[in-house]
């Protein structure tokens, strides 16, 4: 059976400090064997480095890692033939790295990398972003600790919870915030990983029992366990729950290269059997089993230089070398990782986001 699929591809640009296009559109199909590709609208902007869907796949949101960050909204219609910016919205901060959609459902939230601070911004009926609502700075967090400057890196809004999770590279902590009804976010907890791991990227089973966590500073996978706790029988019901806790269980080297890897993405396949990690370094695509009691390498594959990012598309995972100028197509059956057909040329790109089926 034939499926297809528009893919958003988004990497630092000519107009900023790539070889990119910006944004661009490409139509896939595969048979299952094959994969074509059809190249649609492009759209220059300066140093796109991620991008996010609207549920419905009307919207194409992007962060620019540029100073001050700023976070523009495109309206794409059907095919991907035409895309056009509808929302263009400077924030406080700089070096916006990754957005995400905000627990409440009406606002984005932007790890902002360079200023080491997380924005939220509203949305609008239709979803276009309309004024920064929040700022929360890192900077607060550093508790005395010498040569540290904070680098938030994701936001992941954790399943079966009300959290949002932020990994700070720069002070080797996952922070937990809360969302209120206005939007704004508040710490609600946080887990602590040892000095020089540097979290970047982080993904959580569909309960959040487990979250597994790149770090890009020292080349493992933290998992991280939540506590079950049990409120005393005195404590009333209708009080406030306590925030969940997470403990880090285990860490496994995610690459068995010799040479150093510096994590970048991390994602877990559909039925949550195993974990997807990308290694810049030794410039492959790790496949980790979880079928133990921690992660275990089953699988490991070369890709272009610097993988920075990747998404899974049925049983094909679609890489985004950035400094290989390409995208790499590998296939993941059960626990094999193999490659898959040509790559994709590409240059600078930095994040891929296939569109949601309305």
């Amino acid at each position: 059976m034939t499926e297809n699929a528009l893919l958003a591809v988004a990497g630092y640009s000519t107009s900023g400090t790539g070889r990119g296009r910006g944004i661009e559109l490409l139509a896939l199909r595969s048979d299952g064997q094959d994969l074509a590709v059809e190249r649609r609208a492009a759209v220059d902007l300066p140093d796109p480095s991620f991008v996010l869907w609207s549920e419905d796949g009307a919207l194409l949101h992007a962060v620019l890692e540029t100073e001050p960050t700023r976070v523009v909204t495109l309206r794409v219609d059907e095919d991907g033939a035409r895309a056009e910016v509808v929302a263009d919205l400077a924030l406080d901060g700089a070096g916006g790295c990754h957005l995400a959609h905000g627990s409440d459902g009406r606002s984005l939230v932007i790890a902002q990398y360079g200023s080491g601070s997380v924005a939220t911004v509203g949305l609008d009926e239709e979803g276009l972003p309309t004024a920064q609502i929040d700022l929360d700075d890192h900077h607060e967090l550093i508790d005395g600790i010498a040569e540290t400057a904070p680098h938030p890196h994701q936001v992941v809004a954790l399943p079966g919870t009300e959290a949002l999770a932020v990994p700070d590279l720069g002070l080797d902590r996952v922070m937990l915030y809360r969302q209120g009804a206005g939007g704004m976010i508040d710490i609600a907890g946080e887990i602590s990983l040892s000095r020089g791991n540097g979290p970047r990227h982080l993904v959580a089973d569909h309960e959040s029992e487990q979250i597994h966590i790149a770090c890009e500073l020292s080349g493992m996978v933290a998992t991280a366990v939540r506590a079950h706790e049990t409120s005393p029988r005195s404590v009333p019901a209708v009080m406030p729950q306590a925030p969940r806790r997470w403990a880090v269980r285990s860490m496994m080297p995610a690459s068995g290269s010799e040479s150093a890897a510096a994590l970048s993405h991390i994602e877990l396949v559909a039925d949550e059997s195993a974990l997807l990690v990308a290694n810049r370094g030794p410039d492959t695509l790790s496949l980790l089993s979880l079928d133990a009691m921690r992660p275990q390498r089953v699988a490991e594959v070369e890709v272009g230089a610097h993988p920075r990012h990747f998404t899974q598309w049925g049983d094909l995972v679609l890489v985004a070398a950035q400094e290989g100028d390409r995208i790499d197509v590998l296939r993941r059956r059960g626990e094999e990782l193999a490659r898959a057909g040509e790559p994709i040329p590409a240059p600078s790109v930095a994040c891929l986001a296939v569109r949601p089926v309305a």
